[in-house]
């Protein structure tokens, strides 16, 4: 009976072992998950500020073409 007792103590332990991994993973992963979206908005936003710099460079050159020719 001790045998079987101290099996399902081990057995309790490894459990609550796996709950807390289990919890702190999921933290993590809530983390990731909020950074990962952080991580898309600050890409938005730097496309769209590249494309604003592209559109200007592209007048600025276009202006220079037009005051070569004339």
């Amino acid at each position: 009976m001790s045998k079987l007792n101290n099996q399902i103590a081990e057995l309790r332990e490894s459990i609550d072992q796996l709950k807390e991994i289990y919890i702190q993973t999921k933290r993590e992963n809530e983390l990731l998950k909020v950074q990962q979206s952080d991580l898309v908005s600050q890409k938005a936003k730097l496309v769209r500020k590249n494309e604003a710099v592209k559109d200007k460079v592209d007048s600025i050159l276009e202006r220079i073409r037009n005051i070569e020719i004339t």
